[in-house]
């Protein structure tokens, strides 16, 4: 007779599988508690579809491990790429379902933000990356005692309004760090070194390009913390954050 499956509190979500197809980067991990398994970030020229699922087979054979020896499916849901979203998804899903394995969605843009802003405590985080149409996705998170916290809702921004917004945060006393390659796309994200209107150059520091692409371990350790608390997803249900419309969407409007 199965036994019933413990509650989100009781569980040890101890095996978590993570994994991020929203941007160029694809990202894995598979952690057992603290510890990391693997970790790794490829950028993808075309399709995730093409490398990812061999990928995460050959991860868990080489741990000598089966889907089933999961205790939690983590998948970023972005916003980012509609076609890697969607890739990340369907598999994520495809998993959960095979196993009668827990899932959780997670912000790409807070795993992004989770291993600065883990060792930045007093500082807000802000993760950006390129949506183009002269935008970016971007977000502001901070870490407060024990877990990341949402500042703002993730949106997508000009340029300009975000380096406002970055503006007035920095004037507050408060550092702010950007991470993600906005800067490194758009010239009103990458000049810090210039005088506010107080004639005050603001805390702003820029990470360097290696920490651009999102982070399955950080990913990972957001939706442990996630189902710790009981926010697991129901998985017919999760779907990925777009934020705004597909183009296909946008056709159709006009």
């Amino acid at each position: 007779m199965d036994q019933p499956r413990m509650s989100s509190t009781e569980q040890s979500w101890r095996r978590v599988l993570a994994i991020d197809t929203a941007t160029r980067t694809q990202s894995l991990a598979l952690m057992d508690g603290e510890t990391v398994l693997e970790h790794s970030q490829r950028k993808v020229k075309f399709n995730h579809g093409s490398t990812l699922l061999s990928h995460l087979n050959q991860t868990l054979a080489e741990h000598k491990l089966e889907v089933g020896d999961l205790d939690l499916i983590a998948v970023g849901v972005g916003p980012g790429s509609f076609t890697g979203l969607r890739v990340g998804l369907a598999i994520a899903k495809s998993l959960a379902r095979a196993e009668d394995i827990p899932i959780v969605g997670v912000s790409t843009l807070a795993a992004l933000a989770y291993p600065v802003a883990i060792g930045h405590q007093f500082a807000a985080v802000c993760p950006m990356y390129d949506a183009r149409r002269q935008e970016v996705y971007a977000g502001l998170y901070a870490y407060d005692e024990s877990h990341l916290t949402q500042l703002e809702p993730d949106r997508t921004a000009s340029p300009a309004a975000m380096r406002q917004k970055i503006l007035e945060l920095a004037s507050s006393s408060r550092p702010v760090i950007i991470v993600g390659d906005g800067p490194r796309k758009y010239d009103e994200l990458a000049d810090w070194d210039m005088p506010d209107v107080n004639w005050e150059t603001p805390d702003v520091t820029l990470m360097p390009a290696w920490a651009d692409g999102p982070s399955a371990v950080g990913l990972a350790q957001i939706g442990r913390q996630k189902a710790q608390h009981g926010h697991l997803a129901d998985v017919a249900s999760l779907e990925p954050n777009y934020i705004r419309p597909t183009d296909a969407e946008l056709n159709y409007k006009g």
